[in-house]
């Protein structure tokens, strides 16, 4: 309950404002992402790495923009998983002035997900990823920070699946406009 209740309170602490600190966004996400993992028997291991070039106390970001990724992983991906040994891993990254943030998991895959079509999930799945695609745009529109997503479906020889979202958008702080 003590989760639950704090990333509540980060959700409607970072909701009011069009720009967050990254330090926030990440905390909200490791609470949202823990609750999950107990809400579902621990079934995945999940990771969040932050290059050591990124100051998240200073940079901004769209409030949101990453748990709808997460949680699509969560949904549609890990949980239906037939064996142990669900992965999700979110990397963070600065290059040439662009914010780099990685969302890759060892799930079923989009393909197998939308197989199985879970009327519930993929309500979720599809309402969920249009207010994003549309909170990307706006951003793009108002602040043109080159905002983008793009999802690439993973396969290896031993036949798993698994996906990975890669969001980029430049790099800004609070303390410069970019950097």
């Amino acid at each position: 309950l003590t989760k639950f209740s704090r990333l509540m309170r980060l959700i409607l602490d970072n909701s009011r404002s069009e720009w967050v600190l990254l330090e926030n966004e990440l905390k909200a996400l490791e609470l949202y992402i823990q609750l999950e993992a107990v809400r579902f028997d621990n079934s995945f291991d999940y990771n969040i790495e932050t290059a050591k070039d990124i100051s998240i106390e200073t940079v901004l970001v769209p409030p949101l923009i990453i748990q709808p990724y997460v949680e699509n992983a969560i949904w549609h991906g890990l949980l239906h998983r037939k064996e142990p040994g669900g992965k999700l891993d979110i990397h963070l990254w600065k290059n040439n002035g662009t914010l780099h943030i990685e969302i890759e998991d060892n799930g079923v895959g989009r393909e197998e997900a939308l197989r199985q079509k879970s009327k519930t999930a993929t309500k979720q799945k599809s309402h969920g990823m249009k207010i994003t695609a549309e909170r990307m745009n706006i951003v793009n529109k108002v602040y043109n920070v080159d905002a983008g997503v793009v999802i690439t479906d993973l396969k290896n020889e031993a036949g798993d699946n698994g996906t990975r979202v890669l969001i980029t958008l430049k790099y800004k702080t609070h303390d410069s406009h970019y950097s």
